[in-house]
């Protein structure tokens, strides 16, 4: 079985994204043949949001479309930010997004999941919690915890299981797989190698060592993401060839 490959649109470089609008790249990733775009809120310049015309022109592309929101639900002080989510939650429901895609932050020890439940039945997509790069939302712990707290509340999320941000986090992929599997609902595909004191993006694939270890203990065919760069003369090209690796997996 074969998964749908989204391309998170950060991959062909912030600095073009921006330049040259999130709209252009949507055209590239359908060129490659990707199923879907992650639009990422971080690489929108100016306002106001052209969220209406992102949806428009995904529609017309064949695209589904996720939404990226840098955003944690817990701020440092503890408390969930209801209204912050509220907003982010009307974008996506405006670009048309299938999910939305946070990060936990600094959840309580004992989080008030009632209130939270109430929260996401309002929301026009499901909230997808992704393991980040930060010690409070990007180590198994606490997004264990979490995460297996509220589905004994009766509270059902689902995770983004991002396979290179354990690395940053100094955690174990494979074990947070082992741990975390049963709620994940979308990866993110990348990897990072060490060089010069630093951790950079790789790209991720089928001749991976995690590859067999993470899609062997998923659901088959969740969908991916690629969210590595995606590089060369022919991004086309090189977007197609990443997305036939990927969605394989």
């Amino acid at each position: 079985m074969t998964g749908r490959v989204f391309i998170a649109l950060s991959a062909f470089g912030a600095e073009r994204v921006q330049l040259l609008g999130q709209a252009a790249f949507l055209a590239v990733a359908a060129a490659g043949g990707a199923d879907g775009a992650e639009i990422r809120r971080e690489l929108f310049d100016g306002r106001p949001l052209p969220l209406g015309e992102l949806r428009g022109f995904a529609a017309a592309l064949g695209l589904g479309i996720r939404y990226s929101v840098p955003f944690a639900l817990y701020g440092a002080d503890g408390r969930l930010g209801a209204e912050e989510l509220a907003g982010y939650a009307d974008e996506a429901g405006r670009l048309g997004a299938e999910a939305l895609k946070v990060s936990l932050g600094h959840a309580p020890a004992a989080p008030d999941f009632a209130e939270l439940a109430g929260i996401v039945a309002a929301l026009p997509c499901p909230l997808l919690i992704e393991n980040d790069q930060t010690p409070e939302g990007g180590r198994l712990a606490p997004l264990a915890a979490f995460i297996e707290g509220a589905a004994a509340s009766g509270l059902s999320l689902a995770l983004t299981f991002d396979i290179g941000n354990w690395r940053y986090t100094g955690e174990d992929a494979a074990a947070a797989i082992g741990r975390l599997a049963p709620h994940v609902a979308y990866v993110h595909c990348k990897t990072a190698a060490e060089r010069d004191g630093r951790l950079d993006v790789e790209p991720f694939g089928p001749a991976s060592d995690l590859a067999p270890v993470i899609f062997g203990a998923l659901t088959p065919g969740l969908p991916r993401a690629v969210e590595f760069p995606i590089a060369g003369d022919d991004l086309v090209a090189a977007t197609r060839h990443h997305v036939t690796q990927l969605a394989t997996l």
